[in-house]
């Protein structure tokens, strides 16, 4: 979760929410006049919902034990704070306790946007500013799937994300288009893989190149795609063929750089190495390159 942003945007939608805006006129004349500096409003016209959405947005900078201390005082004023849910789930190492946190968050979602929004709302969820946090635990709950080895679990959650929000702001088609390859859900592959035709980032070229390789074997269109994949990250292949473990991952990553391929890696080492031959592939064009 990007806190500093979010932040804004929740300041943004409360501040003008406070004003008493008699037309779309009248709101774009004061937009106009703002200075850059969104106001915060003061916590004594604040609700308790925002006040607890406050506490959450402050524990991101705090260390651990202060934090927990945020989140605990943020659920007493609002016990269905989604973004307490989410920063618990996010600070918890074990995947198994993460996920409980995540459903809740996601529950709790569910119970918020009735079946109405839902269907007035599918496809556009990501531009609803109070939908995100719904979304985020919907993401984080598909990869906590994966990682407990539940990936068909993972594929349901990860298909309704991209079908609420059809733009897939969150990339989740990344870990999806993965997904298909280990379940051998080629069908599938391609639809996604069709859908977002015009992504051409480290994840969707070396996805692509690997599906190529495992229904195509080695040919010059798999090669070519491979190289193409290289080229966009060079470090991609050393991770995935490294015997050691990924460790210290982030999903805010540089386009290009090692921790874009060290997030890949966390994601695709697994099915790289359960693709018949595919590691041995990757190693003979890594050395030819």
């Amino acid at each position: 979760m990007n806190k500093d942003h979010d932040k804004l945007i929740t300041d943004l939608h409360r501040f003008l929410n406070s004003q008493d805006f008699k037309s779309e006129k009248d709101l774009s004349k004061f937009m106009e006049s703002m200075d850059q500096q969104i106001p915060s409003l003061p916590e004594e016209v604040l609700t308790s919902q925002e006040q607890a959405q406050n506490l959450v947005y402050e524990a991101y900078d705090l260390p651990t034990f202060k934090a927990r201390q945020n989140i605990k005082k943020a659920l007493k004023l609002d016990n269905n704070c989604i973004e307490a849910y989410e920063f618990l789930g996010s600070i918890e190492d074990v995947e198994e306790i993460a996920i409980l946190f995540f459903e809740k968050g996601i529950k709790i979602g569910r119970e918020n946007f009735n079946e109405t929004f839902f269907e007035r709302n599918k496809g556009k969820f990501w531009y609803i500013h109070e939908t995100r946090p719904f979304m985020r635990c919907l993401y984080h709950y598909s990869v906590c799937l994966y990682k407990i080895g539940k990936t068909k679990e993972a594929v349901i959650i990860s298909e309704e994300i991209i079908a609420l929000n059809e733009n897939d702001n969150q990339g989740v088609r990344d870990q999806l288009l993965l997904y298909f390859i280990l379940l051998d859900e080629n069908e599938k592959f391609q639809k996604y893989a069709t859908m977002f035709k015009d992504d051409d980032g480290t994840f969707s070229l070396f996805n692509r190149a690997l599906f190529a390789f495992k229904t195509e074997g080695e040919t010059d269109n798999t090669n070519k795609q491979l190289q193409k994949a290289i080229k966009q990250n060079k470090f991609v292949a050393t991770k995935l063929l490294s015997k050691k473990p990924i460790t210290n991952t982030t999903d805010y990553y540089s386009w290009g750089g090692a921790d874009e391929a060290n997030y890949y890696a966390e994601f695709a080492k697994y099915i790289w190495e359960n693709t018949n031959e595919a590691t041995l592939w990757l190693k003979k064009h890594t050395t030819k390159s």
